[in-house]
């Protein structure tokens, strides 16, 4: 169940929008409907027609699919300010299915979400809002495209720790000459990221420990120097 709300300060909330004029802003908020969900809740699912672009104001969303298996694959975790479930804005084409799910990973996550035809109405009046959020698409689809070949031809451990100077640039808050991720994500999660299987995982960031690369705590860990974390 979820609860409606709309309000500027959500607006603000979205990278997308930052440097834009307030009257900009003000415009967009108008369009916006605003919503909390509880955790494991979808957003969408795959095949269902894509009609909105939504932006994470707080928690997190995963964009992800199931294997014919049944496994999931997790292609990118939407965290705070960002933006998900573009496809057809920039196509003109409203009917078109989505090919993966997007799903809440914590409570009282707030998602905000904008009709694509009110969106390209505000592109109309504001073009370089069209040009950033092409910009991001590509930096999006090349890192996923990395990730992949990554998959294809790196091993494990080398995987694990491009995931973790991922999430380092994306989350990462530097302490001194280290480096503080509170990534939330259970070894499960970076698995369904890494295609590592989730034991792999432990061993992995447990011999990343003992090497003295990082430090772990519940969902977050330390690294001590990022310059001395490599394959």
């Amino acid at each position: 169940m979820t609860t409606e709300s709309t309000k500027l300060w959500h607006i603000d909330a979205i990278d997308l929008l930052e440097g834009f004029p307030y009257e900009m802003k003000v415009a967009f908020e108008k369009f916006v409907t605003t919503r909390t969900h509880k955790k494991n809740e979808y957003i969408y699912k795959a095949e269902e027609v894509s009609g909105e672009l939504f932006f994470v104001i707080s928690g997190r969303v995963k964009i992800a699919k199931h294997a014919t298996n049944g496994k999931e694959c997790i292609k990118r975790i939407v965290n705070e300010g960002e933006f998900f479930g573009e496809i057809g804005v920039l196509t003109n084409n409203n009917q078109k299915l989505r090919n993966n799910f997007a799903q809440v990973m914590e409570h009282d996550t707030v998602v905000c979400s904008i009709n694509y035809e009110q969106f390209r109405e505000v592109i109309k009046k504001y073009p370089k809002l069209q040009d950033r959020l092409t910009m991001k698409m590509i930096s999006n689809f090349q890192r996923i495209d990395a990730r992949l070949e990554s998959i294809m031809f790196k091993d494990a451990r080398t995987r694990l720790i491009e995931f973790i100077k991922e999430l380092a640039e994306d989350i990462g808050k530097p302490v001194g000459h280290e480096m503080l991720i509170k990534h939330r994500l259970t070894h499960q999660e970076i698995a369904n990221i890494t295609a590592i299987s989730r034991q792999k995982v432990t061993t992995l960031l447990n011999e990343l420990k003992n090497d003295g690369l990082i430090h772990l705590e519940r969902k977050s860990m330390l690294v001590h120097d990022m310059k001395l974390l490599h394959s």
